[in-house]
């Protein structure tokens, strides 16, 4: 769940993107998981959901190998981009910023710490490991 006041609109990286409202510090922690905000979706669950939801999930949810499960968020967290110089550092159940950001900072990730498998084509072996 975003800690700060942001606005989803198009992005320049792909699609739409999530950008803040407000100037933040480096060093601010901007995210964090909040189990009564941010929904965990176990991998075998993703076999019964229809083909649009699955892919809905697999580009928009973070997968945590570890723990079997896609997590999505409720907020503009579901629109962060990738970026190899990502505006946020991922800490686990946190992200925190990386730098300073004035307002209107699109607010990104590195996809190859937050994996998202949409854009990593690895969705068929994980649903076969999971049956």
């Amino acid at each position: 769940m975003f800690l700060v006041k942001h606005y989803v609109t198009r992005s320049k990286i792909h699609g739409l993107g999530v950008f803040t409202q407000v100037p933040i510090r480096a060093g601010d922690t901007v995210w964090r998981y909040d189990p009564m905000f941010d929904v965990d979706i176990p991998v075998a669950a993703l076999q019964k959901f229809p083909e649009d939801l699955a892919q809905t999930v697999l580009h928009h949810a973070e997968y945590i190998p570890h723990l079997g499960i896609f997590r999505l968020g409720n907020d503009g967290d579901m629109f962060m981009n990738h970026s190899k110089d990502p505006s946020l550092i991922d800490r686990g159940e946190e992200m925190i910023a990386a730098r300073d950001m004035a307002v209107g900072t699109e607010l990104t990730c590195d996809y190859g710490q937050v994996h998202v498998l949409g854009f990593e084509n690895a969705l068929q072996p994980l649903l076969e490991a999971a049956a």
